[in-house]
């Protein structure tokens, strides 16, 4: 029998091209906002905006959807009607957002091969929703920094899932793109951590990664090593 373990993931930027369909999202929502606004209105502004509410937003205490919606009503200020439309805008950025979304090559493969042997884990900062994903049935745990006053790499919210699966941190493996959120909430638990780093960037950060991959089906080999320790 293989060692137990727990697999945990990051999502966006991880399991899928977060980016791309947040620009599709952006493109589609600005397109319905400029119909409404003298001056216009495009996916930078509405970014740059966005910007600024999560800089003055508490960062223990981040609505995701609600700030992007109060960007989209500053951004049609000052419109008496700009709350309702942006409601309505807001409406149309999840259609596309929370869509279908651009999975990185074998992630699906790799995340069921992983689920029939050991446990597994979702664990993300955003707000990328596995049922909508069509992936919920792959994962034995998800944790939504969005519904604690805490984010990654905050230990705790690792011990929240370690709590859930009864596992200590010596038998996780956690995969994440991001060195600052991923790589180094993993490292300062004890666990081993995995960068996905599939455009083979430079790392010049003091933050040092267990291993590195460049594609999700390089995961499984590394995985049973430790399995079978």
């Amino acid at each position: 029998m293989p060692r137990e373990l727990l697999i945990s993931f990051d999502a966006d930027q991880t399991l899928f091209d977060f980016q791309r369909i947040l620009d599709e999202a952006l493109i589609t929502t600005a397109s319905f906002l400029s119909h409404y606004s003298e001056k216009p209105i495009t996916p930078r502004r509405l970014k740059r905006i966005h910007k600024a509410f999560v800089e003055d937003a508490d960062p223990n205490n981040i609505r995701l959807l609600e700030i992007r919606r109060a960007s989209f009503e500053q951004a049609l200020n000052p419109l008496s009607n700009a709350k309702e439309l942006s409601e309505q805008a807001l409406e149309i950025f999840k259609r596309v957002r929370f869509g279908d979304p651009y999975f990185y090559p074998h992630v699906k493969e790799t995340l069921a091969t992983l689920k029939r042997n050991y446990k597994t884990a979702l664990i993300t900062n955003g707000n990328s929703c596995p049922k909508s994903a069509g992936i919920a049935h792959l994962f034995d745990f998800v944790v939504m920094a969005e519904e604690y006053p805490y984010r990654k790499p905050d230990p705790r919210l690792f011990d929240a899932m370690l709590s859930m699966a009864g596992m200590s941190p010596d038998k996780l493996i956690h995969v994440g793109d991001s060195l600052e959120h991923d790589i180094a909430g993993a490292n300062n638990i004890g666990a081993t951590s995995v960068w996905f780093n599939p455009l083979h960037h430079d790392n010049s950060s003091p933050v040092l990664p267990d291993h590195s991959i460049a594609c999700m089906r390089e995961l499984p080999s590394l995985v049973a090593g430790y399995a079978s320790r």
